[in-house]
């Protein structure tokens, strides 16, 4: 069933309360008056205020990681040789436990390893299956545990390293109207100038759907920690929403709104300049357009920033599949929060459990503005525009630079995971190599060993050629568009061996 928050206008004067109905699940979102009027008995609606929906996510338990690595009970194999698979066998070894093989139907056809461990098909592990616990590493785990007890194996020896959360995602429509939130603030314009922030929370956008747009604004006005200023750069958008953002900023002080001419990219000079001259406080945050935060994100981040005497705070993020696009998921679950420091640091890092991408982090201003400054002294528009274009780069340089670093279990940043966004753009496929490149080199610059840089390069290898995009392989980036010798050298180390011809990741 999904729950429908209503704002009803009716005939005689504007109420300002939500109406509350529960409607079939197989329901999206109401399209008609009439529907709402079955439901809620008011004979006109002008407009309604939002859906929400539930959605399942399942994310890696590394608390559970953390128990089965100190149980030497029984034998161990990694059903799956995608990332997640790697994840896991250099998680468990981290903790001093091996696993016996990786099972993957790849290995009916060829012979091959991944990190130095043999795979076995399928068929060879179910005549070995007696006594061995199998990990099943795929995010899409029923079917294979589906295989695995119809072919006879224990459920009992079957391991899912993944837990199950179910929430509660904010839906506004492209016709919400934010008359409701504007009608029910209590910022005082004038209060708010006097007073020093101590956060800044940024937004670029260009053409968001306005529903998410508006998602986004007042997740971040609604914080809980009130102390802040709200950063929104519109990236030369040519939709309605300058109008949007102005209707917000009408009654709250906190945002400050920067418009560029044109739409440039994120990397280009005079943006991170705008971007570097307007964070003047201790901390800093981001957020895309199509993005929320829960509304104790800055009250939780800086606490523990404050109490950890961190450099950077990691909570957990759930990225919600819209409109079916793929599948839901959550970061990570460790059980407690942690703090990390030094060389457990960069093994966090290479394992993927400290996130590549730059939002879903509180970061101390000082080391987020030095990372904008290294761009700024990039020689040229474009080495700038392709070494730092991807997420990857950015978060290689903040990890390493960090002293300590903080994660947090709890479930504060909602992603929007949809065609059309930035991450599934077929687009500059050179820029996306280079930026993976670019920190390839700065991990070995920074004294990581080579086995492990590569392995975080292969998951950045499989991660990009797994992305929805239209079919292509290594050697397609080559027609055209690769001057940059560094990804030509690149192109041709052993590690991308697999992604050449029409072999696809």
């Amino acid at each position: 069933m999904r729950r429908v928050y209503i704002n009803v206008l009716t005939e005689d004067a504007v109420h300002g309360k939500s109406i509350e109905a529960v409607i079939p699940g197989n329901l999206s979102f109401w399209k008609t008056e009439q529907k709402i009027e079955q439901v809620t008995g008011v004979s006109r609606v002008k407009y309604k205020d939002m859906c929400s929906t539930k959605i399942t996510a399942y994310g890696k338990d590394f608390s559970f990681l953390q128990t089965l690595a100190y149980d030497d009970s029984a034998k161990l194999c990694i059903y799956g040789c995608g990332v997640n698979g790697e994840i896991i066998c250099r998680y468990l070894k981290a903790f001093g436990r091996d696993i016996e093989y990786f099972v993957d139907r790849q290995a009916d056809s060829r012979e091959f390893t991944v990190l130095d461990k043999k795979v076995i098909s399928p068929d060879t592990f179910l005549s070995l299956a007696d006594g061995i616990r199998v990990i099943v590493s795929p995010d899409h785990q029923a079917p294979v545990i589906q295989y695995l007890t119809e072919k006879g194996v224990d459920e009992k020896n079957i391991i899912c390293p993944f837990r199950k959360v179910d929430k509660e995602i904010r839906i506004l429509e492209d016709n919400y109207e934010p008359k409701c939130y504007l009608k029910d603030s209590k910022r005082n314009r004038k209060e708010q100038a006097d007073v020093i922030p101590e956060a800044t929370i940024f937004t670029i956008l260009y053409n968001t759907p306005k529903g998410m747009l508006c998602r986004t604004i007042e997740s971040v006005l609604k914080q809980s920690f009130e102390n802040f200023t709200y950063l929104i750069i519109d990236n030369g958008s040519t939709d309605a929403s300058a109008d949007t953002i102005r209707q917000y900023m009408k009654i709250d002080a906190r945002i400050t709104y920067i418009r560029l001419e044109k739409n440039v990219p994120w990397t280009e000079k005079g943006l991170l300049t705008k971007l570097k001259d307007n964070i003047k406080t201790t901390y800093v945050a981001m957020v895309d357009s199509d993005d929320y935060y829960e509304p104790d994100f800055l009250e939780k981040t800086i606490s523990i920033s404050r109490a950890d005497a961190s450099d950077m705070v990691q909570v957990n993020t759930l990225t919600y599949a819209h409109e079916g696009f793929r599948y839901s998921y959550f970061t990570h679950y460790f059980g407690r929060n942690i703090c990390i420091e030094g060389d457990k640091k960069k093994n966090y890092f290479m394992l993927r459990i400290l996130c590549v991408p730059v939002w879903g982090k509180l970061y101390k201003s000082d080391l987020f503005k030095e990372l904008i400054d290294m761009m700024l002294d990039c020689e040229t528009e474009y080495d700038r525009d392709c070494n730092f274009c991807l997420d990857i780069s950015w978060m290689t340089y903040m990890a390493l630079a960090c002293n300590r670093v903080s994660l947090c279990d709890d479930l504060l940043h909602i992603r929007t995971w949809r065609p059309g966004s930035s991450e599934h753009s077929d687009n500059h496929s050179s820029k996306w190599l280079s930026s993976i490149v670019w920190s390839f080199e700065h991990l070995r610059k920074n004294d990581v060993e080579y086995e492990a840089a590569q392995v975080f390069e292969e998951a950045a290898l499989m991660w990009l050629f797994s992305l929805p995009r239209e079919e292509y392989s290594l050697s397609d980036f080559r027609i055209g568009d690769i001057d940059n010798k560094r990804v030509a050298d690149f192109l041709n180390r052993p590690v991308c061996d697999k992604y050449r011809g029409n072999q696809h990741g």
